[in-house]
C-alpha cells in the first residue's frame, strides 16, 4: 500500500513538473525571464470579453515537430482579444483555454487529464477509448478510403502548423466546447485511428509527430476535424470548462470549473460557417505577412472593389502557387472553364476550378468526405472564400471532389 501511494505521489509531481517545463520552454523560446499568470477575477468567460490571458511567445515562434514534446495539436494563439477586462496586459496573448493545449502536450499529460473529472466538461457527450474505436468505428473505417502510397513533397513546417493551429483556435473562438474536453477526445481519436492508417501504409512510409511529413499531416488533420465534426454537432452555448489553477512546484495540478458562454449572435447553425471564415482569414492574413513584399505576393486587390474576373483569376493562381511554393501539393493549377473573363466588367456569374496534384490532404479530404463531416479541412477552399470576400464577391456552388490521379479539385462559382 505504502508503494502504490509513493508511486501515485510521484506520477502527479512528473505530470506537474511536465507542466512547469512547458511553460519553461515557452518563455525561453522568447528570451521571457519569466511567464506571467495574470488570472481575471470573473468565473464566466462570455464571448471574448472575459477572456483570460497569458504572456507567450511572439508571431515567429517555433513549434516543436516531434510527437512525445510537443504534439501537432498544442498551438499557442498570439493575437490578443478585441475586449478585455483583465488588469494586466502583455504585448502578447493567448487564452488560458490554449493554455490547456500547451500544458498537455505530452501523451503522459493527456493520459493524467483523462483520469481527471471526466464528467466536468458539459458539451458533446464525453467521447470515451471504447466509443473510439467501437464496431461503429471499425465499419465506417473499413469503407473509408485507403491511404494513397504516393510520393508526395515535404511541407513547410509553419505552413503546416498555421493549417492545424488556425483550425484548432477558430473552435476556441467560437466556443463550441471545453478546450480540455477537444483535447482529451482529439487524443482518443487519434490514438484509435494511428495504428490501422500507420499499417495501411506500410512500415516507414511515415515519421509519427512531424507535422511537415505529408503522410503524418494527412492522418492528424484527419484526427483534429473529425474532433470538430463531433464537437460542433449541435453544441449547448453554455457549457462547462475545466481550466488549471497555479500551484506550487511539488503540488499535484488542480483545475477549477468555468463557465463558457458563447455569443448569443451565434446559431448553431452559424458555427461551421463562422469556423470556415475564421480558418480561411488565419491562412490568408499569413501568406500576405510573409509573401506581401516579395515578388510572389498575390496581386493587391482593393476591398470591396469587384474586380472584373480576369483580374480574379491572377490573384486565385497566385494564391495556388503560393501553397505549392509551402510544400502543399506537388502541383496546382487555377482556372476559368466557365468565362473568359473579356465579357464582362465584373466576375459575377464565372467559375473557377482550383486542381492540386497529390495534395497533403488527398486521404483526409476523402475520408471526411465519405463519412459526411460537417467540416472538412478544404483550407484552398477556406482561404479562397476570404480572398472573393474581400473583393466584395461571395462565394457560391463550391464543391471539391477527388479524381483518380491524385488529384483534389475544388470548384466554385463567383456571385
Amino acid at each position: 500500500k505504502k508503494r502504490i501511494i509513493a508511486h501515485c505521489s510521484i506520477i502527479k509531481m512528473m505530470n506537474r513538473r511536465i507542466a512547469n517545463l512547458a511553460l519553461h520552454l515557452l518563455a525561453a523560446c522568447n528570451g521571457a525571464a519569466s511567464f506571467s499568470t495574470p488570472w481575471v477575477s470573473s468565473a464566466t468567460h462570455e464571448g471574448h470579453s472575459n477572456r483570460i490571458l497569458y504572456a507567450t511567445s511572439s508571431a515567429d515562434d517555433t513549434e516543436t515537430a516531434t510527437e512525445n514534446v510537443q504534439p501537432p495539436h498544442a498551438y499557442n494563439d498570439n493575437t490578443p482579444p478585441t475586449e478585455t477586462d483583465t488588469s494586466t496586459i502583455h504585448d502578447n496573448f493567448f487564452s488560458r483555454r490554449r493554455w490547456i493545449s500547451s500544458i498537455l502536450s505530452s501523451t503522459a499529460s493527456t493520459t493524467f487529464l483523462l483520469s481527471q473529472n471526466p464528467q466536468t466538461a458539459l458539451a458533446a457527450p464525453l467521447l470515451t477509448a471504447e466509443a473510439a474505436d467501437n464496431f461503429s468505428a471499425r465499419a465506417e473505417r473499413a469503407f473509408r478510403p485507403k491511404p494513397q502510397k504516393v510520393l508526395r513533397p515535404r511541407m513547410n513546417l509553419d505552413f503546416a502548423v498555421l493549417l492545424m493551429r488556425s483550425s484548432y483556435n477558430a473552435v476556441d473562438d467560437i466556443d463550441i466546447c471545453a478546450m480540455d474536453q477537444f483535447q482529451r477526445d482529439f487524443f482518443l481519436i487519434r490514438q484509435a485511428e494511428y495504428k490501422p492508417y500507420a499499417d495501411s501504409l506500410g512500415a516507414g512510409a511515415m515519421q509519427q509527430g512531424d507535422l511537415a511529413d505529408p503522410n503524418y499531416f494527412d492522418f492528424i488533420s484527419f484526427a483534429q476535424y473529425s474532433t470538430i465534426a463531433r464537437e460542433i454537432d449541435n453544441p449547448p452555448s453554455v457549457f462547462e470548462e475545466q481550466q488549471p489553477v497555479e500551484v506550487g512546484d511539488d503540488q499535484p495540478q488542480k483545475f477549477e470549473t468555468v463557465v463558457v458562454k458563447r455569443d448569443p449572435g451565434l446559431t448553431n447553425g452559424d458555427l461551421p460557417v463562422k469556423h470556415t471564415e475564421l480558418v480561411g482569414n488565419s491562412i490568408l492574413d499569413k501568406l500576405i505577412e510573409k509573401f506581401g513584399d516579395t515578388a510572389s505576393a498575390i496581386p493587391m486587390i482593393e476591398p470591396g472593389s469587384r474586380p472584373n474576373a480576369n483580374t480574379m483569376l491572377a490573384a486565385i493562381k497566385q494564391m495556388v502557387n503560393l501553397f505549392i511554393v509551402q510544400g502543399f501539393a506537388w502541383d496546382g493549377s487555377a482556372s476559368m472553364p466557365s468565362n473568359d473573363g473579356s465579357s464582362k466588367e465584373d466576375a459575377v456569374g464565372t467559375q473557377f476550378s482550383i486542381t492540386f496534384t497529390s495534395p497533403a490532404t488527398l486521404w483526409s479530404g476523402q475520408s471526411l468526405k465519405a463519412k459526411k463531416a460537417v467540416l472538412l479541412n478544404d483550407f484552398a477552399l477556406k482561404t479562397v472564400r476570404i480572398l472573393i470576400s474581400r473583393a466584395g464577391y461571395n462565394v457560391a456552388n463550391a464543391s471539391v471532389k477527388y479524381a483518380n490521379n491524385n488529384q483534389e479539385i475544388t470548384t466554385f462559382t463567383v456571385m
